[in-house]
């Protein structure tokens, strides 16, 4: 058996600088390259150009414009409680990113704009760090800024139909939203594509993801959920099988009565009338007991 010796590389190469308070600065581009700034969470707004061409950032936002060799860039603070990131990448890092945002330079003519989140105010925290200055805090702050630009990115990778701009959230939040979403109201059937809008997601990452974090599939969950909830209310004694159906989602009791055998191996007629059978031997019991305390008298 041969064994396959090739290695897959991973070269990533950042360069970013922290600024605070009131600044300017200014550069020329050498070569192409991606600009990305963060504002820190109590940062107002940043002015900033592009070959004269003048932006501005406002504050929770972040932005990755792609700058072209030979074109200057001017950054302005004027706000004494500014703290802001500047990142600098190379298009071959993330060659997915750079393949789109080149097919809409039209969209992107005053950036890529994101906003931030919970968890990118606190990778910038962490890059913003007075630690010791070894080996493994430059290691430390590659992983942080590579995380910095990937989680932004991500939010081309999973935003909506409409190119609208959401608010970044992990992966995981998102997923903790559908399943929320799923058991808040179990007499809604939703389908995959729904609840993935709903969230902010598309269905490849929503099927992903949620397999990733819940051990099963988003169809599978919602099945589960359904039936489960389907059995307390069979077991109530307070509901027609139809009823039960419509509760939980289903069109057609036949529908219902399907997935319900499947699911427990036995169809929902046979649990009620095992729940009506151990009524009536509790009310028998009761009756019997009732009758031995009348002969006691």
């Amino acid at each position: 058996m041969l064994l396959d010796t090739r290695f897959t590389s991973a070269n990533y190469s950042f360069q970013h600088r922290i600024v605070r308070g009131v600044n300017n600065m200014s550069y020329l581009a050498e070569e192409a390259h991606y600009l990305n700034i963060i504002l820190g969470e109590e940062s107002n707004e940043v002015t900033y150009s592009i070959d004269q061409q003048d932006h501005l950032l406002e504050r929770g936002c972040n932005t990755i414009h792609y700058i072209n060799a030979g074109e200057s860039i001017d950054l302005n603070s004027v706000d004494e409680g500014n703290s802001y990131i500047i990142i600098r990448f190379s298009p071959d890092n993330l060659p997915i990113f750079h393949e789109k945002y080149q097919q809409e330079k039209t969209r992107f003519i005053d950036g890529y704009i994101t906003k931030s989140d919970h968890r990118l105010r606190l990778l910038f925290d962490q890059l913003c760090l007075p630690l010791e200055q070894d080996h493994l805090y430059q290691l430390r702050q590659e992983v942080v800024l590579l995380e910095i630009i990937l989680r932004q990115a991500e939010a081309l990778a999973v935003e909506n139909e409409n190119h609208q701009i959401i608010a970044l959230k992990s992966h995981y939040d998102k997923i903790m939203l559908a399943k929320q979403i799923i058991e808040e109201d179990l007499s809604q059937s939703y389908s995959i594509p729904e609840l993935a809008k709903l969230v902010g997601t598309n269905v490849q990452y929503l099927k992903k993801y949620f397999k990733e974090y819940l051990g099963k599939t988003v169809m599978t969950y919602i099945t589960e959920k359904k039936m489960e909830y389907a059995k307390e209310l069979i077991l109530t004694g307070q509901y027609r099988v139809s009823d039960v159906a419509r509760m939980t989602g289903y069109k057609h009791s036949t529908h219902f009565t399907t997935a319900f055998k499947k699911h427990f191996g036995f169809i929902p007629n046979s649990l009620k009338y095992t729940f009506l059978l151990h009524q009536g031997i509790n009310v028998l019991a009761e009756f019997e007991t009732i009758i031995q305390q009348i002969q006691i008298l």
